[in-house]
């Protein structure tokens, strides 16, 4: 017998059918689902249009019902909703959905709404799903925010001035970086990364983090990179730059406390050397998408009382990609760092593997670079973001060697060949405009005065040498003309090409006449002002409190310690212990974000108490999100552990 409140509520809702009618013609997407599966209960027809009307929807999971939104950070969604009950709201996600069954993966923009489904106990029995596809407003909101950074292009001034806006192009390695700054406000931060050539044919690869944010974080990370870069240089050994820059970083005010990932990779065999200071170890990706960190060093942060660091060394197959990143890449409030690392693993996988055809004719670099970064941020981020990656190609592109009759047809089939030869190096745009253009300038000189209308051969010799410069050689065998001195006269070839390349040098002798032309392949790195979503409020608010009641001070900290809560910290831990004088316990069990900043308190403190012969006790519980960062950052070595 149905209750007369039944009766009221079906009154007032409509007659099934009619409810039914309306739900199919929403033209929005509504998705409904039971259990922490996401069983798929109800679902209309613009959410069942969207994946290409795909047979068995309902009674089956979400992520069987669409497989491709693994490491799309959007079936995550669902769970985190079931879990916590709260629910969210994402405004213009990115999502790569096969939308018309064969196979092929469209990009496609959606807002979304999740609102957990609440059963008569009050408890959590599913989840609904409100999706609209916004992809059009996406284009024209990109569009007009273009217009908006060229015309405000002075927020990342200081930025571009300190880090590298090119990354080299090299044989059997391509790279691609990605710097996003967490918000407009801060105008510039402490993240940073380069890849430096060395004479060998190896290159280093580097990820920093200085401790805060603003002018003068950045002015730190602008010293320290120009002093790890010519370290590198000077050694070309990992463990004798990070110390030589371990000393400077104690010299250097602000710079204790920077945490530091330096690779060393020879592109020819793979073989990598690395050490990480107090920084996340790097991410590798084999060509299946497989992936697998590298073991983590011993050493902690730069300035510090730390260990020395320890250098390790693997190898990297053909195919590999070496991801190398800052923390903030993923810290997130409440999310320990082996949960973390596993979602940073899991995303970039996806990158790698599944995207649309035109993100797959792009580098698998840039792809995987531009996807992780956007599927990791999108949903809140705190802290600056840098993430460099490397692709081990294992092929080095051919020389480039070309004869051809000095005849002005044969202009047309060396401009695609010189096309060609540099797109399989990895060059730019740019860098084929000018290439060609000086090649071009040189070629055409030959036909013109070289042998006079009389048959002849020039060569266009090219490679791309290990520090990434094109290095092009174009001979003949006639005479060489000098240039006409009046002002009106030909003679402006050897001005264009001079425009064009870095290095020009002619050549003559009775045998002919030699043009060496050199320059060097870039790459862009991008960074942007793009903003972040702030993150969501921790259900632990930061709260600091202090108990004296023992024989040794505790400190208790809350919540996520952070840049906005470092200051009222540091305050609280030197008033505890006295500026090191006393002997002081910190109690970590209840954090719930602990940024690197929060690291360089505590072994600021460290200092201070072993220069008085105190002791520094840390409590937080084996596997706790605290107890995971202290041991990554090497400040196990030199404090005291308790469980609790």
């Amino acid at each position: 017998m149905v209750s007369s409140r039944a009766s009221a509520d079906a009154l007032a809702a409509g007659e099934p059918e009619t409810i039914v009618a309306c739900f199919e013609e929403l033209p929005a997407l509504v998705w409904c689902f039971a259990g922490p599966q996401h069983l798929t209960v109800a679902v209309n027809r613009a959410g069942r249009a969207i994946v290409g009307d795909r047979p068995d929807i309902i009674g089956r999971p979400a992520r069987e019902v669409v497989p491709e939104l693994a490491g799309q950070e959007l079936i995550e969604e669902l769970d985190r909703v079931y879990t916590t009950g709260v629910p969210v709201h994402r405004d213009a996600w990115r999502a790569l959905i096969d939308t018309d069954g064969d196979g092929e993966l469209e990009e496609v923009y959606i807002s979304f709404t999740i609102v957990p489904r609440i059963g008569p106990d009050g408890s959590v029995i599913g989840t609904i799903a409100h999706i609209a596809e916004v992809t059009e407003l996406v284009r024209q909101r990109e569009s007009m925010q273009q217009r908006y950074l060229a015309a405000q292009d002075v927020v990342l001034t200081l930025q571009r001035t300190l880090l590298p806006e090119q990354l080299p192009v090299l044989p059997g390695v391509r790279l691609a970086a990605r710097y996003m700054v967490a918000s407009t406000e801060q105008a510039a931060g402490g993240d940073w990364f380069d890849a430096v050539p060395l004479p060998d044919g190896r290159v280093g690869l580097v990820v920093g983090d200085v401790v805060g944010h603003g002018a003068a974080a950045a002015a730190v990370m602008g010293q320290l990179r120009a002093v790890l870069a010519e370290h590198l240089l000077d050694t070309e050994d990992v463990g004798q730059t990070l110390r030589r820059v371990d000393r400077a970083a104690a010299r250097i005010g602000g710079a204790a406390g920077t945490t530091v990932c330096l690779a060393v990779l020879d592109p020819r065999d793979g073989a990598l050397q690395y050490a990480c200071c107090g920084h996340p170890p790097p991410l590798v990706l084999a060509g299946d998408g497989t992936p697998r960190y590298l073991a983590a060093g011993t050493g902690g942060p730069l300035g510090t009382v730390s260990d020395a660091t320890e250098v390790r060394f693997d190898r990297l197959a053909p195919d590999d990609l070496l991801l190398c990143f800052s923390d903030g890449l993923m810290e997130r409030p409440g999310r320990d760092t082996a949960t973390s690392l596993a979602d940073l693993a899991r995303v970039a996988s996806a990158a790698r593997t599944k995207a649309t055809p035109e993100l797959m004719e792009r580098p698998a670099a840039d792809r995987v670079c531009e996807l992780t970064v956007e599927r990791l941020t999108r949903a809140g981020s705190a802290d600056d973001v840098t993430l460099l990656v490397a692709h081990r190609t294992g092929q080095a592109p051919p020389p480039l060697e070309v004869e051809l009759p000095a005849v002005p047809g044969q202009l047309a089939p060396l401009r695609r060949v010189l096309n060609g030869w540099l797109d399989a190096c990895g060059a730019v745009e740019e860098d084929c405009w000018a290439v060609v253009g000086a090649v071009i300038e040189a070629v055409s000189n030959c036909i013109d005065h070289a042998y006079d209308g009389d048959d002849g051969l020039v060569q266009v010799r090219g490679e791309l040498s290990a520090d990434g410069r094109a290095a092009l050689t174009i001979s003949d065998h006639g005479r060489w003309r000098p240039p006409d001195p009046r002002p009106d006269g030909r003679g402006r070839g050897l001005v264009m090409m001079r425009a064009f390349m870095d290095t020009v040098q002619v050549e003559t002798s009775g045998e002919g006449t030699t043009v060496l032309l050199d320059r060097p392949l870039h790459h862009p790195a991008v960074l942007t002002t793009q903003p972040a979503a702030a993150p969501p409020p921790s259900d632990i608010p930061f709260e600091i409190t202090l108990d004296t009641t023992g024989a040794v001070p505790q400190v208790t900290v809350a919540g996520p310690v952070d840049l906005a809560g470092a200051d009222e910290l540091r305050s609280a831990l030197r008033a505890a212990s006295r500026g090191g004088a006393l002997s002081l316990s910190v109690d970590l069990t209840r954090v719930t974000l602990l940024a690197s900043v929060g690291v360089h308190l505590l072994y600021e403190l460290t200092e201070e108490m072993l220069s008085d012969s105190r002791t520094l006790t840390l409590r937080a519980p084996d596997g706790s999100l605290a107890r995971q960062v202290i041991t990554l950052n090497g400040l196990d070595k030199i404090v005291a552990l308790a469980d609790a």
